[in-house]
């Protein structure tokens, strides 16, 4: 059963677990988290019961995804996600580096094809490339690694893994980008921990959190040394 974050007349905000993919994929036969919290709710609720997908999560990253109940909240939902009027924040846990308290990055990335792993990749490039540009803050410093807090201010695929794996700064567990293979991650250590609008419909300020797994909590432990 997925947690279910937050619900009102319009939007309806769950937890993603690390695993699964956001939406559908080529093999049909994989499960994914949309299909399978629509499914559910739909047992819950009546055949009827309408969810819209618009944003997504890596695979391995687990944590907060928010949907639209009906059709009246299509449009609202993607032009935040579009203008950028949702403030996403994330926590990582990652090589340890002597950093500031809070740091900037903002440059291009480009997607390029890793023959090696056979997969789609994001790099910096000077020239060409989509603006990226994530904002950076240091929670904790722990003996064999840190947390930190990770505010994305565009939407590149991958942005914040590759924007610490080119600082030298692996989230453990990456199975794309440069990190730190001991201590051994169970998975990526990424969390969507919050989204934060203005509710187009209220015009309320909303924030919707999903609390630090137990992977996470645990993981962030062993790095205590």
């Amino acid at each position: 059963m997925f947690k279910i974050l937050f619900e009102d007349d319009w939007f309806l905000a769950a937890e993603k677990p690390a695993g699964l993919p956001s939406q559908p994929t080529v093999d049909k036969s994989r499960p994914d988290f949309f299909t399978s919290l629509k499914k559910q709710l739909q047992d819950e609720r009546g055949k009827d019961f309408y969810l819209a997908l618009h944003h997504r999560l890596d695979r391995d990253t687990s944590g907060v995804m928010i949907f639209a109940k009906n059709r009246e909240a299509n449009d609202p939902l993607s032009d935040m996600f579009r203008s950028h009027k949702v403030q996403k924040t994330y926590l990582c846990l990652c090589r340890n580096r002597k950093m500031p308290e809070t740091w900037e990055i903002d440059n291009h990335l480009a997607e390029v094809r890793d023959a090696k792993l056979k997969k789609m990749k994001m790099k910096s490039t000077n020239s060409g490339g989509d603006r990226a540009h994530t904002r950076f803050r240091l929670i904790e410093k722990m003996k064999l690694g840190m947390m930190v807090e990770a505010q994305p201010l565009t939407g590149r695929m991958h942005q914040i893994r590759v924007h610490l794996a080119e600082e030298h700064m692996g989230i453990f567990g990456d199975d794309i980008y440069p990190c730190l293979k001991t201590p051994t991650a169970p998975r990526l250590m990424l969390h969507a921990l919050s989204l934060e609008f203005t509710h187009p419909f209220t015009k309320a300020p909303t924030r919707i959190e999903s609390p630090l797994p137990e992977d996470m909590i645990a993981f962030k432990e062993v790095l205590h040394g």
